[in-house]
């Protein structure tokens, strides 16, 4: 994997995400407005990991992969609205519900435009984006899993020898890191991001899934990052009784 390449499609999106991050800090000081700085942080670096490789995206897209960015996008976009709503910000299961509606009708891929398909992905979509951060689960636990996640999609896409969702997947994972280290050093309201990343996870497994014909490993091992998204929801609680809070991200690590 060429230096040049990593510098310019993972350093550039993680570089935009901290940079508006950090002058989100100055900008939104009131609880309520504080997740715009990361829903705009995400959408930034969204936008920017597709422009490096592919440029601006099209509509129609031109290629089916394209679908899932021009996803995220568009639910990044309506997680920058929800916090400039009064009491939207408390509705995250409303918030995840309409990404799954959104993300079951435009997300495309190969031999998954069927209902049976489409309502697989809606309701993955619903159950990881609340899953990553509810029932008092801080913020870290949200960005740490994202991060381990998506960093496990990358490197299954780089053995499906599919390169541009490797960088992809792996420039959001990178950003997630980002985050997760800037909220441990300054904690913020994070809620309405947590819908982007449950439709980073979900988007990216859908679409290795169908393009993955390496037939080195069961195409069944693109579904395990998706299913540690609540296993790890579930593991933090428990362990959240017994002080051991930080062993609920082993579930986390299957996606590695």
């Amino acid at each position: 994997m060429n230096p040049l390449e990593v510098l310019k499609f993972v350093g550039i999106p993680v570089a935009i995400a901290t940079g508006v991050l950090l002058l989100s800090y100055l900008i939104f000081n009131k609880k309520r407005v504080q997740p715009l700085g990361y829903c705009i942080a995400v959408l930034g670096a969204s936008f920017a990991a597709f422009f490096f490789q592919e440029g601006m995206p099209a509509i129609p897209p031109t290629q089916k992969w394209h679908y899932l960015v021009l996803t995220v996008l568009l639910i990044a976009f309506l997680s920058c609205i929800y916090p400039l709503l009064k009491q939207c910000d408390e509705l995250i299961v409303l918030q995840a519900l309409i990404a799954g509606v959104i993300a079951a009708c435009i997300m495309y891929f190969p031999k998954q435009d069927g209902f049976f398909e489409r309502i697989i992905i809606g309701v993955s979509v619903l159950f990881v984006s609340v899953g990553l951060r509810r029932l008092t689960i801080p913020a870290w636990h949200m960005f740490l899993a994202s991060w381990f996640i998506l960093a496990g999609l990358s490197l299954l896409a780089l053995n499906a020898s599919f390169a541009k969702l490797a960088f992809f997947a792996g420039a959001m994972s990178a950003v997630a890191a980002a985050l997760c280290v800037l909220q441990w050093i300054k904690p913020r309201e994070v809620k309405s991001v947590q819908i982007v990343f449950g439709t980073l996870i979900v988007g990216c497994a859908a679409c290795g899934f169908a393009y993955d014909q390496s037939e080195l490993v069961n195409k069944g091992v693109w579904i395990l990052p998706v299913i540690c998204v609540p296993i790890s929801a579930v593991a933090f609680l428990i362990c959240k009784r017994q002080g051991y809070a930080g062993l609920s991200h082993l579930p986390s690590l299957m996606g590695l």
